[in-house]
């Protein structure tokens, strides 16, 4: 009996230690993305919160997903990138476009006025051929 009570007193202890496992679910990408000064550097001057870039990732029905980058200043307009995948690396996601990778969505650390934050952070810089430049650097909202 001594050594039956040993043996499930251990089983219940390694099945207890094991590590949590990273949701590797797409689905988490989805939604609306806001940045500041610390994330992006190119936002340091703009001083109206509602006037920062913005980010809205929706997905398309055949599972990839369109990038819609929304700019306010010095007038509105948008960029997109459309077919981006989306693939599990260890803590997060690697973004391809045309089999490039051209962003991630992983762990990081910054900062939120003078507080220090560590949460999910998508970056995402791209070039194409016509050399229109699409850079966001966020969190989701």
């Amino acid at each position: 009996m001594k050594y039956l009570s040993l043996l499930l007193f251990a089983v219940l202890l390694l099945t207890n230690c094991q590590r949590e496992t990273v949701t590797q679910d797409p689905n988490v990408l989805e939604g609306a993305y806001q940045t500041n000064a610390f994330l992006d550097p190119l936002c340091v001057a703009i001083t109206d919160v509602n006037q920062l870039p913005r980010l809205d990732i929706l997905k398309n029905s055949d599972g990839s997903y369109r990038l819609v980058r929304t700019t306010f200043i010095p007038k509105t307009a948008t960029t997109t990138l459309e077919n981006i995948s989306a693939v599990a690396v260890s803590g997060g996601f690697s973004l391809r476009y045309q089999n490039q990778q051209i962003g991630t969505y992983e762990e990081g650390k910054w900062f939120n006025g003078k507080k220090e934050v560590r949460s999910k952070v998508l970056k995402v810089s791209h070039t194409d051929t016509q050399g229109t430049f699409f850079y966001y650097a966020g969190v989701k909202k």
